[in-house]
C-alpha cells in the first residue's frame, strides 16, 4: 500500500484530476485513517477538495481513493486512485469473494420470493378453510334447529 502523510504537500500545489477516465461512484466503507477531504487533490469538474475514501466494491475493496466531493448535482465519481492495483492474485480472491457474497445475495433473494409465495398460498388456504367451516357451522346449525324443531312438533302432538 502506499503510505499517507499529511506532510507531503505545500500550501500551493494543487493537483488536478481529470474525471475522464472515471469509474463512477464507487461503494466505499468508513476508514477512521482515511478520511475527510484532501485540499491538494481538485475535481477537475468543480475545482472542490476530493474526499478521501476506501473502497468496498469488486477487486478495488480495501484500496483508498480520492473522489468528488459534490453531494448534489452531477457526482464525478472517482477522482484518483491513492492504491495501486492489486497483485493479480488479491483481485481473483477478491473477484471469487464478491461472486460468493453476490450468490448468496441472490440465493437469500430466492428463498425470501419462495418464502412469501408459500405465505401467499398458505393465507389463500386459510381463506378457503374459514369459509368451508363457516358454512359447515351453518349447516350443523340447520340440522340442529331442524332437529329441534320436530322434537318440538312430536311432543306437542
Amino acid at each position: 500500500m502506499v503510505s499517507w502523510s499529511e506532510d507531503d504537500s505545500s500550501e500551493n500545489s494543487h493537483q488536478y484530476a481529470d474525471s475522464a477516465s472515471d469509474e463512477g461512484i464507487i461503494k466505499t466503507i468508513d476508514d477512521s485513517d482515511f478520511e475527510g477531504t484532501e485540499p491538494d487533490v481538485l475535481c477537475n469538474d468543480h475545482s472542490l477538495p476530493a474526499e478521501r475514501r476506501v473502497a468496498f466494491q469488486g477487486i478495488h475493496t480495501g484500496r483508498r481513493f480520492f473522489a468528488c466531493a459534490v453531494k448534489e448535482g452531477r457526482n464525478c465519481g472517482l477522482v484518483e486512485w491513492v492504491d495501486p492495483f492489486w497483485p493479480a492474485t488479491m483481485e481473483n480472491a477478491l473477484t471469487k469473494l464478491w461472486d460468493k457474497y453476490e450468490e448468496c445475495r441472490r440465493s437469500k433473494i430466492e428463498d425470501n420470493l419462495e418464502s412469501s409465495f408459500a405465505v401467499h398460498n398458505l393465507t389463500q388456504q386459510k381463506i378457503k378453510l374459514q369459509a368451508s367451516y363457516e358454512r359447515l357451522v351453518e349447516d350443523v346449525n340447520g340440522l340442529l334447529d331442524a332437529q329441534e324443531q320436530r322434537a318440538r312438533l312430536e311432543r306437542g302432538t
